[in-house]
């Protein structure tokens, strides 16, 4: 697509420059937009939730994110814990280590198979998400009301496709 249907004072400031840089390219420019622009807003979104929400708790949107999964999944095999994250093994090393010294959840070699790492909230850890969840559920309230209620069931139901298209499968169990 080389030109916008939709007038340029519809778009972002980034996605007119690349139509000034590489309009005249043989690319999807729509394809680009919608996965570009999901990018930025999630970044976005994050970089928000981090600093509104889980700065007062000392927490990054990975660690975070690891407290979610724990609460909701409960204990499980530190690789699978990284993969419901969507993070690296090294990283969720890190990131268990760093949670684990704040007393957030704990490590334990499973009994059957000593090379097994199983990780699980502590009691502060489950305390703390369930204290932090709620508001962090009413940011994103606030942030998804500027879509009509229709809007975010389909906007759910459009990124479900997408991560099925990444994954193959079904998403991730995050």
């Amino acid at each position: 697509m080389k030109a916008r249907a939709r007038g340029a004072d519809e778009l972002l400031p980034a996605e007119r420059r690349v139509l000034e840089v590489l309009g005249h390219l043989p690319l999807d420019l729509r394809a680009m937009g919608a996965i570009s622009n999901l990018f930025r807003c999630s970044t976005a979104i994050r970089r928000h939730m981090e600093a509104r929400v889980l700065a007062e708790h000392r927490l990054s949107w990975t660690s975070f994110v690891g407290l979610w999964v724990l609460w909701v999944w409960g204990e499980m095999e530190a690789h699978r814990f990284a993969a419901a994250v969507g993070i690296s093994r090294p990283t969720a090393s890190g990131v268990m280590k760093t949670l684990e010294s704040r007393g957030l959840l704990r490590r334990r070699r499973a009994t059957q198979d000593g090379r097994m790492v199983l990780v699980r909230l502590t009691p502060k850890g489950r305390r703390t998400i369930e204290q932090l969840f709620p508001r962090f559920n009413r940011e994103e309230a606030a942030l998804a009301s500027r879509l009509a209620p229709a809007d975010q069931d389909r906007l759910a139901a459009m990124l479900r496709t997408l991560l099925r298209a990444v994954d193959g499968t079904e998403a991730a169990l995050a």
